[in-house]
């Protein structure tokens, strides 16, 4: 499964900031680095954050709701999240999506502070 493919997927799936295996400190490591747009540093976060993710049930949560999906791509998906666990393209799409949903609930909180 390309990333492009995966991101793509991981926009349709029901994972969300509140999903059981959602570290949001975890989260906000990449959600720090969105802003100042390095994709390698971005990529690294990432990378340094997934395993803690994925071992706090994250995979779990990802893996069922690909289980429901009806996109086409669900089952390269699954197929992906078997082979690579943390490590596929499908998890750290999910993991990106959701470090971008904490970083505009972050900016929307500091907008909201200076009101």
């Amino acid at each position: 499964m390309t990333p492009e493919r995966a991101k793509a997927l991981a926009a349709s799936l029901d994972v969300g900031l509140g999903s059981p295996g959602v570290c949001c400190a975890c989260l906000s490591l990449v959600a720090m680095e969105l802003e100042a747009g390095d994709g390698r540093v971005i990529g690294g976060r990432i990378t340094a954050i997934a395993p803690t993710l994925w071992a706090e049930g994250l995979g779990d949560e990802v893996r069922t709701s690909l289980e429901r999906s009806r996109a086409a791509e669900a089952k390269d998906a699954l197929r992906d999240l078997d082979e690579r666990a943390f490590r596929s393209n499908s998890f750290r799409a999910v993991v990106r999506r959701l470090a971008e949903e904490l970083e505009q609930d972050m900016r929307r909180a500091y907008l909201a502070s200076l009101n």
